[in-house]
């Protein structure tokens, strides 16, 4: 398989990066809320969700970062063969 056909689609986790960590944030919050209303189970699950939100978060930002690695990669050697570098 060619390197062009491996990341035919590029992960772009900057617009929904932003999206997630403002839904981690309020959900941090309302358990805050929740917790100080002695809410402390229905709080727990909150963060609990938050956490796992953050974990994706952090998963597809490593997936991202792999993708630019290998296509700057495969610039350099196109670069390398075309006598540009």
């Amino acid at each position: 398989m060619g390197d062009e056909k491996r990341y035919k689609h590029k992960l772009n986790m900057l617009e929904p990066g932003t999206r997630m960590l403002k839904w981690i944030g309020i959900l941090v919050l309302i358990g805050l809320l929740l917790y100080v209303f002695r809410l402390r189970i229905a709080a727990f699950c909150l963060w609990a969700v938050s956490g796992v939100v953050f974990v994706v978060l952090l998963i597809l930002l490593a997936i991202e970062s792999h993708q630019d690695n290998v296509l700057n990669e495969i610039a350099i050697n196109e670069n390398k063969k075309n006598g540009e570098i």
